[in-house]
């Protein structure tokens, strides 16, 4: 028996989820599917570097870099880039570690900033097709980060504990 890679994993399970919820545009389930099974290596979530190679790990830090990158000549390439990755690290984590969010009090700060970022991509992006998605992105990232939530709390439960065997949950702790 041949496993599925961890793409059509997320795929099935998000394309199931997102149907519950209405959201049914094919290039969306694929997109938010690539971007979990990307993310589901840590290094990826700090793929992105300022201009001195640091990684950049706050919203904050995101919005500084593509500011100063706008205020140079602009770099399209990199401009995309960073609103790219704040939409997709603000979308997975709003959608499935909501609730340390929730806690922090930053989990509407996180939607308005992801949905806003995917709106700024959609601008720099050459093509109308990869425009549309990333247009959808943004009318929809409450709705696409309410239900990763939804399918998280319900088929990947986390015990609210933190232990060896939920190292996940140890992990993202407050």
């Amino acid at each position: 028996m041949r496993m599925p890679t961890l793409y059509q994993f997320f795929r099935h399970q998000v394309g199931h989820e997102f149907a519950t919820h209405g959201l049914t545009e094919p290039a969306t389930v694929d997109y938010v599917s690539e971007v979990l099974a990307r993310f589901a290596q840590v290094q990826a979530l700090y793929g992105v570097t300022d201009t001195e190679g640091r990684p950049l790990e706050y919203v904050v830090d995101f919005l500084a870099a593509a500011r100063e990158e706008e205020g140079r000549r602009p770099d399209r390439a990199r401009g995309r880039s960073i609103w790219r990755h704040l939409g997709e690290y603000t979308l997975f984590m709003s959608g499935l570690f909501r609730e340390r969010l929730k806690t922090r009090g930053e989990l509407h700060y996180y939607q308005a900033q992801g949905a806003n970022a995917y709106w700024q991509c959609a601008d720099y992006e050459p093509q109308p097709s990869r425009q549309v998605l990333f247009r959808r992105l943004h009318q929809n990232f409450t709705r696409i980060t309410d239900s990763l939530d939804e399918m998280r709390r319900t088929r990947f439960p986390l015990r609210s504990e933190a232990s060896a065997e939920n190292i996940v949950m140890a992990l993202w702790r407050v």
